[in-house]
């Protein structure tokens, strides 16, 4: 090959340039696919315990880059919180010190520095208990213009209190609203009639002690004369049907304009507390409920989804109400079910056509029934055998016990002693008894797949026994290895108990007690996140967790560190969670090289050697110092050999003289 014109006027020094030319061209795109983490889940979760009001969370992305200002504002309507919270995480950093409202001014100011990228504001309150509700507002501005707020950053919401079970059929409320203006103001009681109609429901308006209505009917919106910017005081008296003893209202006041100014649906009796939903945008919804009859059929079954005090669908029996209309906002899903002398298992989803809000399967027990059980619906493509795997994870805490039985039809099913199964197509139902640990928390995990060589996993679920828990399911498209990372952000306290485990079907890949970092490796296909936590006695409490590609790491070593100038020195290289790597340093180490191996190179002078691998989770480089020392001088006579720096002299002499007879030619 033909010497290029760097070549031919530089010599070494030039095939060192180009070499340095050709690594840095080839390390560019790499170094640029460097920053590109393949990231699966990037997440903060603000949770809080089931008896306390449940967090508001708004999520928005900020392209501009630039510092800004939330103001948290109490609306105390119908009245002040007692406390009032607000924290805001940026990916899964926390960039925004907890502030609690100010006692006077009902409101709180965060500043948060400048940055683009996907932000969640995170709000946790106590209402006041009289009114188990309350309203507040985040203004999300610039820095340079606090009050000029963003709307699509700023969002207004309510926080709630769970309503309490009461077993003597009979409930009441007490609460207290503010009117706006002098005027006639309408006050629409509602019997929902769900499960059954109520015995009884009645309201009244007073002022102080002085009625201004009362005996105020169901079904019939009733007109109350009421002065303007005036506290007054609501009162609702209901009692639940003798034999259900568990019924729901609705209560909606509004005043001359139309604007409302209480707006609630209340359980009575034995009614449980409602699923609370955010419902991002106003949509249509799918309400479905079903009954697996196992091991018997339930003899009470029901749901209703209700905003504000408004009925949106309701079912009392299994079923299905298609394509409601629920507008946005917050939505209350409540849900009754009773079972005879057996126990028996129902599922509810709430969907649209593009996303599921609700999706339960619930074990209903007898009244004589104690301890926690579980049930899990999964439906079989075809007629055939399959495998049900219930296994204790053992972590945070080694459950106490743990049985599982699966049955189709209202039928148990016989299980093999490696848990196979055999079934027709459709529904079939797990049932797990659990035991919890005698101290903490447990997990166990459910697994039902096709028999075989070659299983495709068709329920792949996990389960906490004790604390608050949620689950990630995370789908993998390649293989690779995967950094989990947990951390406790400390808001408004930090946990009591934080945990996550990943697991797949009865395996465990990786988990983490605490907080802190966790591998890994992955091959394609489902993988489930499942977290416990137990907040401190602030009863609230905020975790993030990221898990993303592992960082490559690489391991370089040379056969010696110093060697006669032009001998071969052995290079050595091995790499983890790297696809590509190049070679720079010298004219003999520079271009593309396979991400291990090991190669002798020339060394002509003391050089550093480098070797920079990249990979989805980043990159790293590595680089070995060789010295290059001088040929030691031959001595002796007759062998006509010359020293290596009189041989260099001589050529460059040469060279001189040919250049000095070149330019005489010329002249």
């Amino acid at each position: 090959m033909a010497a290029s014109p760097i070549d031919s006027r530089y010599g070494w020094l030039g095939s060192s340039l180009i070499a340095w030319i050709a690594a840095a061209v080839l390390l560019t795109p790499l170094l640029s696919a460097a920053v590109r983490a393949d990231v699966l889940l990037d997440i903060t979760d603000l949770v809080g315990i089931p008896t306390v009001a449940q967090p508001s969370e708004h999520a928005f992305t900020a392209t501009d880059t630039q510092a800004l200002t939330f103001t948290l504002a109490d609306f105390q309507t119908p009245a002040a919180f007692v406390s009032l919270q607000i924290a805001v995480t940026l990916g899964d950093k926390l960039v925004g010190t907890a502030v609690a409202v100010d006692a006077t001014t009902h409101k709180a100011t965060l500043a948060v520095p400048a940055a683009a990228g996907n932000y969640v504001v995170h709000v946790i309150g106590t209402p006041d208990s009289a009114q188990g509700i309350g309203s507040f507002g985040v203004c999300v501005a610039p820095a340079t213009s606090a009050t000029s707020c963003v709307a699509a950053y700023s969002f207004s919401g309510n926080i709630q209190t769970p309503a309490g079970v009461s077993t003597s059929g009979t409930s009441t409320l007490n609460t207290n609203f503010t009117s706006t203006v002098a005027g006639v103001y309408t006050v629409t009681l509602t019997d929902d009639a769900f499960p059954v109609a109520l015995q009884t429901v009645s309201a009244g308006v007073l002022l102080g002690s002085s009625p201004i209505s009362v005996g105020i009917p169901p079904g019939t919106p009733t007109p109350v004369t009421l002065a303007a910017g005036t506290q007054y005081e609501l009162l609702v008296a209901a009692i639940a049907d003798a034999t259900v003893n568990a019924g729901l209202y609705g209560i909606k006041i509004t005043d001359p304009s139309g604007a409302t100014v209480f707006n609630r649906t209340l359980p009575v009796g034995t009614m449980p507390a409602s699923t609370v939903l955010n419902n991002s945008v106003a949509q249509a919804l799918t309400l479905t409920l079903s009954d697996f009859a196992y091991p018997a059929l339930l003899t009470r079954l029901g749901i209703v989804v209700t905003q504000g005090s408004d009925s949106l669908a309701q079912l009392t029996a299994p079923g299905a109400v298609s394509n409601f209309a629920a507008p946005a906002g917050t939505l209350e899903v409540w849900q009754y079910a009773v079972a005879g002398t057996q126990p028996g298992v129902y599922s509810v989803i709430l969907s649209s056509s593009t996303a599921t809000l609700l999706s339960n399967t619930k074990v209903v027990n007898a009244a004589a029934v104690t301890g926690q059980s579980f049930a899990f619906a999964v439906k079989l493509p075809s007629a055939g055998t399959y495998n049900l795997i219930a296994g204790d994870f053992k972590f945070p805490s080694t459950l106490q016990s743990l049985t599982a039985t699966v049955a189709q039809n209202g039928a148990v099913l016989q299980q093999t002693s490696s848990g196979d199964f055999t079934a027709a197509a459709g529904y079939v139902v797990v049932l797990v008894k659990a035991a919890p640990p005698q101290s903490g928390n447990g997990i166990f995990g459910v697994t039902v797949q096709t028999s075989g060589t070659s299983p495709q996993i068709l329920l792949d679920q996990t389960q906490a026994v004790g604390g608050v828990f949620d689950t990630r399911t995370i789908i993998l498209g390649t293989s690779g290895a995967y950094d989990v990372v947990l951390a406790d952000l400390g808001f408004p306290a930090a946990f009591q108990d934080l945990a996550v485990v990943v697991s797949r079907g009865s395996q465990v890949l990786g988990k983490i007690f605490g907080g802190g970092t966790f591998s890994v490796n992955g091959t394609p296909g489902q993988f489930v996140l499942t977290f416990v936590a137990t907040p401190s006695t602030q009863n609230y409490g905020l975790y993030s967790v990221r898990m993303a590609s592992a960082a490559p790491t690489v391991t370089f070593t040379a056969s010696a560190a110093s060697v006669t100038a032009g001998q071969p020195v052995t290079l050595t290289w091995s790499t983890a969670n790297a696809t590509a790597c190049v070679a720079s340093g010298s004219s003999a180490w520079v271009g593309s090289q396979a991400t291990s191996g090991s190669i002798a190179v020339i060394v002509s002078a003391t050089t550093t050697l480098t070797l920079t691998c990249t990979g989805p989770g980043g990159s790293a480089a590595q680089s070995v110092n060789v010295a290059a020392t001088a040929a030691p001088a031959k001595s002796g006579g007759g062998g006509g050999e010359l020293d290596l720096s009189l041989l260099l002299g001589l050529v460059a002499l040469a060279l001189a003289r040919r250049s000095l007879a070149q330019r005489g030619e010329q002249s």
